[in-house]
């Protein structure tokens, strides 16, 4: 695992998660060096990312900590962060 391409929080989460690496129970947001390429596209949708063929260089997915291991070492990803949890707005 690339732990320079981790955020602190995913860094600890992965670590947690080290018990069950196959459940897919981190949220990621994965910034790419690029748009991705089709075989890109392709692997981030293997790994259970929302990836499009287009040009989008920010995507997210639920990942286990397998998908993140495999992810963190593909060149064309530039970082993954711990998506953080998400709260209903209160109006007023």
């Amino acid at each position: 695992m690339d732990y320079g391409k981790l955020d602190a929080p995913l860094a600890s989460a992965v670590e947690e998660a080290a018990r069950a690496p196959e459940s897919r129970s981190l949220v990621v947001i994965l910034r790419l060096t690029g748009a991705p390429s089709d075989r890109e596209v392709a692997r981030l949708r293997e790994a259970g990312v929302e990836a499009s063929s287009s040009a989008a260089t920010v995507v997210t997915g639920v990942l286990s900590r397998r998908d993140v291991d495999e992810l963190s070492e593909e060149p064309f990803v530039m970082s993954l962060s711990l998506s953080g949890r998400r709260r209903p707005m209160v109006g007023g």
